[in-house]
């Protein structure tokens, strides 16, 4: 996702910080790096915890303090005090209407009677009105996800393309996901971001704000995804999707390889993240653990893995495939 390159994403040491509240750290962090973490930082402050210890409340405080005087704080403020139970109900019947008289309807009730185009009405929108645009936005391609038979299509959408909206637009669409999850379970819409420009970096801003959902998005991508990714668009899409998620999060980077070979999916993304890996490790060891993952892929005893990954080496051959070449690089050199 070559459109995602200019764009600020989620540091590991953010990440991190999210996934263990750490508001040491998280204080810490730049302006622009905060600026992504606000939607679950802002509910964390507002919600009701679960937790009622002491250190959490001296923990709240101090993200009272963080928050305090960062000015895009108040508008995700507003858009928690949304009445989202009558949201719901309406999404439910915008649902109900789209299968009634087919996908590609452009009747709806969350949203109806647009002046101008998506962006437009997004920047003269109050709260409400902001949360209904997107969700309309994002049910409509869930919807279409669901009806394509795996065959990948790609978006055009307003909302998720205008670089001056973008953050808003994280913000709305980070918001809607924890407030409506049996709508919007995060699996899902993980699936139809992979269908939108700048659908990686919405992706991870998503999960870092949902940081225990990491694992649950990488499984479900990964169980979705192509048998062989190099071969189309759709693949190539998901296999750099989670690539940035992976660099998010580096820990997990191996873990979410073991998911590749299990599924036998994405053997593309099972090299990258080899390479990532090793790419900052002495030259020797770095070669080695390349060699034990791919020579275990084909020389295991498990025939699915084998026919599987032997697929992707001989394709990779026949088109000089991305990953294949890099891997063969990294083993052998420019020769």
């Amino acid at each position: 996702m070559t459109e995602c390159t200019s764009l600020q994403f989620v540091s590991p040491f953010a990440f991190e910080a999210m996934q263990k509240v750490d508001v040491v750290h998280l204080a810490s962090l730049s302006d622009p790096e905060l600026r992504l973490l606000l939607p679950c930082l802002v509910r964390m402050a507002l919600c009701a915890p679960a937790d009622q210890s002491q250190s959490w409340a001296q923990d709240k405080k101090l993200i009272l303090r963080l928050l305090s005087g960062v000015e895009a704080v108040n508008s995700i403020v507003a858009l928690l005090s949304v009445d989202f139970h009558a949201l719901e109900q309406d999404a439910s019947k915008e649902q109900q209407l789209r299968h009634k008289l087919g996908g590609g309807t452009g009747e709806s009730i969350l949203v109806s009677q647009l002046q101008h185009g998506l962006t437009l009405e997004f920047e003269h929108s109050d709260s409400p009105r902001r949360l209904r645009l997107v969700l309309s936005e994002l049910l409509a391609i869930m919807n279409k996800v669901s009806e394509s038979s795996g065959e990948f299509f790609f978006k055009s959408s307003e909302l998720f393309e205008s670089p001056v909206y973008l953050e808003e637009a994280a913000d709305v669409l980070c918001i809607l996901q924890a407030e409506l999850p049996s709508l919007l379970p995060i699996v899902d819409v993980a699936e139809a971001l992979l269908h939108v420009r700048n659908g990686a970096w919405f992706l991870c801003l998503l999960v870092a704000n949902v940081p225990d959902s990491f694992n649950e998005v990488c499984r479900g991508l990964i169980k979705n995804g192509e048998r062989q990714d190099e071969e189309s668009l759709g693949g190539r899409r998901r296999t750099d999707a989670l690539r940035f998620l992976c660099k998010m999060n580096p820990s997990q980077a191996l873990k979410v390889r073991g998911m590749v070979v299990e599924e036998c999916h994405l053997p593309g993304l099972g090299v990258a993240l080899t390479l990532d890996h090793t790419k900052n490790e002495v030259s020797e060891d770095g070669v080695t653990d390349l060699v034990c993952f791919v020579s275990g892929l084909l020389l295991g005893t498990n025939a699915k893995v084998r026919t599987w990954f032997g697929t992707f080496i001989r394709n990779g051959q026949q088109v000089r495939g991305k990953y294949l070449y890099r891997l063969r690089i990294r083993i052998f050199g420019n020769q």
